[in-house]
């Protein structure tokens, strides 16, 4: 893209037909003047560009258009900026009942608070951003009084470490990470405040566990697996990284070849009990595959 903008964009910007350009991955803004050029006009030169790029065009309305997370607002002397939402944008955060660590459920509030802080916003967005950033507090289970203390926080330590001011910290601590099941595991990790580790948590519900959830017993998965005997239905929980399939055809393989590798054949060969089929191993887990 940046070949094609020296090649194609460059002529237009030079010669005025496109007062402005920018554009940030495969979002652009254009600023043109209406007596000079029309927006078709623009299109139809931006697509003849490369046979594999097509363009598609946004105008504003209503004096306002929008680009990446901002509305550029246009008014008779200036240009006044807005935060922008998409339509299908909800209010849903971490909710303050999930079991999550505190500072992983404030993540999306620093966030809010930070671009209400470091956008040139009028007095008026200011206003209309902060009523959203209150009432997805409210609707996610916060208290107004945490937010407000959160915004507090935040704009002190801008004003004590300005934006320009190069980042100093040498701390070369390592990090241990602990998983995160309920506010009792912070006791234990309060141990190392003192110490030379720094602590971060992680959680078991992640999007990843969640979309894998469900892997309705794939032979091709690999995980914690349960593998139940064909004669007393007493089971062996076992965790591989190899595909289940392959797991259950070693078990058979140690029970053949009277090996009583595994707990498995150990249980089948002690009993001279029947080893079942291949159904009779089920995942009860996915966990990501390990190469071998």
């Amino acid at each position: 893209m940046q070949r094609l903008e020296r090649l194609y964009i460059k002529h237009s910007i030079e010669t005025e037909a496109i007062k402005y350009y920018s554009r940030y991955v495969d979002d652009i803004i254009i600023v043109f003047d209406i007596h000079n050029n029309q927006a078709d006009t623009i299109l139809q030169q931006f697509n003849t560009i490369n046979e594999n790029l097509q363009f598609k065009l946004s105008t504003e309305k209503n004096t306002c258009i929008s680009f990446l997370d901002l509305n550029i607002i246009k008014t008779p002397h200036r240009i006044d900026l807005g935060i922008y939402r998409k339509e299908t944008s909800t209010d849903t955060t971490i909710h303050n009942t999930s079991n999550h660590p505190y500072e992983r459920s404030m993540a999306a509030y620093r966030f809010y608070i930070h671009k209400l802080l470091n956008i040139p916003l009028t007095e008026k967005e200011k206003e209309k951003e902060w009523n959203i950033i209150l009432n997805t507090t409210i609707n996610n289970g916060f208290s107004v009084i945490s937010i407000k203390q959160l915004l507090l926080q935040m704009t002190a330590r801008q004003k004590n470490f300005p934006q320009n001011v190069e980042n100093t910290n040498t701390d070369k601590r390592p990090w241990i990470t602990f998983t995160y099941h309920g506010n009792y595991v912070r006791k234990i990790t309060n141990m190392f405040k003192k110490t030379q580790i720094k602590i971060a948590f992680r959680t078991t519900n992640t999007t990843f566990q969640i979309l894998t959830r469900n892997h309705n017993n794939n032979p091709d998965d690999s995980g914690i697996n349960k593998l139940t005997c064909g004669t007393c239905q007493r089971a062996y929980i076992g965790q591989t990284g190899r595909w289940i399939s392959t797991r259950y055809k070693e078990h058979i393989r140690y029970i053949k070849n009277n090996n009583p590798q595994s707990g498995y054949a150990l249980h089948i060969l002690n009993n001279k009990h029947e080893f079942g089929p291949q159904e009779t191993i089920k995942l009860r887990k996915y966990c990501k595959k390990v190469s071998y």
